[in-house]
């Protein structure tokens, strides 16, 4: 029976398989995951699947039937990925078998907690990895490609997550990329207070920024975004700063100390070109640039320039370090519970392939007392019995296969020490099928 168990699967990359160049290579557009992704469930027989694309992480969740699947045939659901999309990228086989990590049943599921839970993240512990799991879950869900496992799985990472947030430390103080990116620039200007700050976007990376530079007491404060009236929705939640167009980038750039740029633009929003002729209206003044988008919103050719000092979200591992004894000993508390439940939503996988058998048997029961009851009320002395004690009889008969159903389904979840509960549900659809069918004369 265990041959036709699902098998649930993760494959992907992060910020600790691969480096910042390869994710970016690696990177699709919702457009484009919207084309790939179905022709890549039509070519493997995937049942269910959800996407996880964060700037850290591009990973491939979801359900086969088939259990004859190996590490390889993960590697060429993810290649296909890449190979089905609008843009197709030719010859990345070998590097994203280098580059990508595969998991089957238990791992995938405890992978899919530690993620959630901000236990696998590059700024261990942070909280925004919990909201893009969900809208992963959301969009699935949408698509209709959300089916009972990976609905179980996604219910269970995010009560996993909770566990780990309230029973551990891990989220006493809050942490993400957007705080690195200001630790940063605090770290290498002792303080910001006395500098001009510039967010370009207005997501939710770009207000995360906002807000906690906004703790800092800068200078000033700019939000340029393509869409104003979101850059002054966030100026105006803020209480602080001012809003500018996209068209006023240029413009506002050399006047800023400190840029810190999170966009969903598909190529760089500022070249080497364009940062080359804001230095020039600088008088000397550095300015320090704090690249936390994927794609990249910043050319990195622009870190050569004298006065320029480029991060990017790779760069960040550095300054995640401070406090990071502390997050890591929560962290390792947060990774008991995350085992615990990976092994029971295994129990669970495992059960629901046992419930067939089980309703079967207790269907053969309920056929088989209701047809012999029919008959010894047809004929014999149990004719005569007025209607109480007919409710009696089924009563006793309903009683009975309460009882057997409910210790057959017992002994089958906790089976016997060398026994096998997949052997035994196996047994009972041999021996009582479902349907009770008995000759008159048996």
């Amino acid at each position: 029976m265990s041959k036709d168990l699902p098998v649930l699967f993760c494959v992907g990359t992060n910020h600790e398989s691969a480096g910042l160049d390869f994710r970016e290579t690696l990177y699709l557009e919702k457009e484009e995951i919207d084309v790939s992704l179905p022709k890549v469930v039509e070519a493997h027989g995937i049942k269910e699947v959800m996407i996880l694309s964060t700037c850290n992480r591009l990973e491939i969740y979801g359900v086969l039937e088939r259990t004859e699947i190996d590490h390889q045939h993960l590697v060429d659901i993810f290649v296909d990925l890449q190979k089905y999309s609008p843009t197709p990228k030719k010859d990345l086989e070998i590097e994203i078998k280098n580059h990508c990590y595969q998991f089957f049943n238990q791992e995938a599921a405890q992978h899919a907690f530690s993620v959630a839970s901000g236990l696998d993240s590059l700024v261990l512990g942070e909280t925004q990895i919990t909201g893009q799991f969900k809208d992963a879950t959301n969009s699935a869900q949408t698509k209709g490609t959300l089916g009972p496992i990976l609905k179980r799985l996604t219910q269970e990472s995010f009560s996993s997550s909770k566990k780990v947030r309230t029973q551990t430390d891990i989220s006493k103080r809050p942490v993400s990329i957007s705080h690195a990116a200001i630790d940063l620039a605090n770290r290498v200007y002792g303080h910001i207070k006395d500098y001009n700050v510039l967010i370009i976007g207005a997501g939710e990376m770009a207000e995360i920024a906002a807000k906690y530079a906004f703790k800092y007491k800068p200078k000033s404060l700019s939000v340029v975004n393509r869409t104003f009236n979101n850059a002054q929705k966030l100026v105006d939640n803020l209480g602080f700063g001012r809003a500018y167009g996209w068209e006023d980038l240029h413009e506002i750039l050399p006047k800023c100390d400190i840029v810190i740029s999170s966009t969903a633009a598909h190529d760089f929003i500022l070249n080497r070109e364009h940062i080359e002729r804001s230095q020039q209206n600088r008088d000397g003044k550095a300015t320090f640039m704090v690249d936390i988008a994927l794609p990249r919103d910043l050319d990195p050719a622009a870190g050569e320039l004298d006065d320029v000092y480029l991060f990017d979200i790779d760069d960040l591992k550095q300054v995640v370090g401070e406090n990071y004894e502390e997050r890591r000993k929560a962290a390792e508390k947060g990774k008991k519970i995350i085992k615990e439940s990976a092994q029971s939503f295994l129990g669970w996988m495992g059960s629901q392939k046992l419930k067939p058998a089980l309703a079967g048997f207790r269907s053969y029961t309920d056929d088989l007392f209701d047809q012999e009851k029919n008959k010894s009320l047809a004929k014999g002395p149990l004719q005569k019995l007025d209607e109480n004690q007919k409710k009696a009889l089924d009563q006793l008969f309903k009683s009975i296969a309460n009882k057997m159903s409910g210790d057959a389904s017992r002994n089958v979840r906790q089976p016997p020490e060398g026994m096998f509960a997949e052997d035994l549900a196996d047994s009972l659809q041999i021996l009582f099928p479902q349907k009770a069918k008995r000759d008159d004369d048996a």
